[in-house]
């Protein structure tokens, strides 16, 4: 048996209007462990992704046909997981997978652009991540401003996780993508992480 544990959103500690629980700014805490069966290793066909919709923000995503979509109220300060393992509540622990929160007041009531403040937002984090953390790096698509690194958490199973930012100056709006992976598969699995962030296609009006 292996435990596992999971990661939410890592963040700095800095001067910037409360969020909700699951915000860009919600503490790192580790979730409880729970008990992962040997099955729930990468599968073969892992990069047979198939179409699915996160019908609250009319945004699409590709995943492997195994994997478990959990959709929250975003609207209202909820999350959505997608996981390798099966879940039941937002509280269920996993190992492979993502979150994805909106927030549509922070860059608002700050008085910045949202591609702004959600630069701030990733240099706080990534400075609270330690040395190990990857170099912030930003790329233009379309409406979206993407920010994106990379850092290790330590744990009794060490975990490699990749946040993302997704900044919407014309509507304020920033989405945020935590993915996380075991370290001792981040190579095994590098790729799926990237195949499945780069073609989550949100909605330009959210």
């Amino acid at each position: 048996m292996v435990f596992v544990v999971t990661v939410s959103l890592l963040v700095a500690e800095v001067n910037l209007p409360a969020q909700t629980p699951h915000s860009v700014d919600a503490p790192a805490t580790p979730a409880a462990s729970a008990t992962i069966s040997p099955s729930s290793t990468v599968p073969k066909d892992s990069f047979a992704l198939m179409p699915r919709e996160i019908s609250g923000i009319r945004a699409k995503i590709l995943l492997p046909k195994e994997w478990n979509l959990l959709e929250g109220n975003l609207e209202d300060g909820g999350i959505v997981l997608a996981t390798r393992e099966p879940i039941a509540s937002e509280n269920d622990p996993y190992t492979t997978g993502l979150s994805l929160t909106i927030d549509k007041t922070g860059a608002k009531e700050s008085g910045q652009k949202a591609s702004n403040y959600a630069r701030t937002l990733a240099e706080a984090a990534r400075e609270k991540a330690g040395e190990e953390a990857s170099i912030i790096t930003e790329s233009q698509s379309g409406t979206f401003h993407e920010i994106r690194f990379d850092f290790p958490v330590e744990a009794e199973h060490p975990l490699l996780v990749t946040e993302v930012l997704r900044a919407n100056d014309a509507t304020g709006t920033i989405t945020t993508i935590v993915w996380q992976m075991p370290k001792e598969e981040g190579e095994a699995l590098k790729g799926l992480r990237d195949a499945i962030l780069s073609k989550l296609i949100l909605d330009p009006t959210l």
